[in-house]
């Protein structure tokens, strides 16, 4: 029986990730009372996930600071994993299943950065000494649709259409680049559609 499930949701911004993250943590909560759930996301709340989070706020240009931003979110990423991920899903007891649902990881490096212009092979070897999930759900959206659910709220460097339309391309490109257990689910449908997709993969993993 398995100790540990290490979950990813990724794809561009509007795709509904983070609603599909909060649904499937209370989906798995009421499951099974062994279950143990950590929710956590990149870029985090630590020292170089915030300085991420500032150049991508301040910066207008999406092509801008590239090898920066890389650079930040492999170290950012490293302390993600050793300091959050990495002890939760070892912690152990009473038969219990640890599961960590990340909203976000090195998938969004390859494709953002790749968007960027830096080389998408270097990407994915610079990332290639990082845990690979047990399962990672691409959500794939139409830019367009995308931004008209984000329209609400400021918008950050990479949150353009021709951009995200790049971005996009390589979301798609990542099964065949990555030997990684990765399921594309289209998620322009309705949320409850795009859930039961992941929840039927998730569930194939849990019986």
């Amino acid at each position: 029986m398995k100790s540990s499930l290490f979950i990813v949701v990724d794809g561009i911004d509007g795709s509904g990730k983070s609603e599909i993250v909060k649904m499937l943590h209370n989906y798995l909560f009421s499951k099974n009372k062994r279950y143990r759930i950590l929710t956590t996301r990149e870029p985090t709340h630590g020292r170089y996930g915030n300085k991420i989070r500032k150049m991508l706020r301040l910066e207008k240009n999406p092509r801008s600071s590239r090898e920066k931003i890389a650079e930040l979110f492999i170290k950012d990423r490293q302390e993600h994993l050793k300091n959050i991920i990495g002890p939760f899903l070892k912690k152990s007891g009473n038969n219990e299943l640890n599961i960590v649902i990340c909203d976000r990881y090195y998938y969004s490096t390859i494709a953002f950065q790749g968007a960027q212009g830096l080389n998408i092979k270097t990407l994915i070897g610079k990332n290639k000494g990082f845990k690979k999930p047990d399962i990672a759900f691409v959500l794939d959206s139409e830019p367009s649709i995308a931004l008209k659910r984000i329209a609400g709220r400021e918008k950050e460097k990479f949150e353009q259409l021709e951009f995200m339309k790049k971005i996009r391309e390589n979301f798609l490109k990542l099964p065949k680049l990555l030997k990684d257990n990765i399921r594309i689910i289209d998620s322009d449908k309705s949320l409850n559609e795009v859930f039961n997709d992941v929840k039927k993969e998730v569930d194939k993993i849990l019986t």
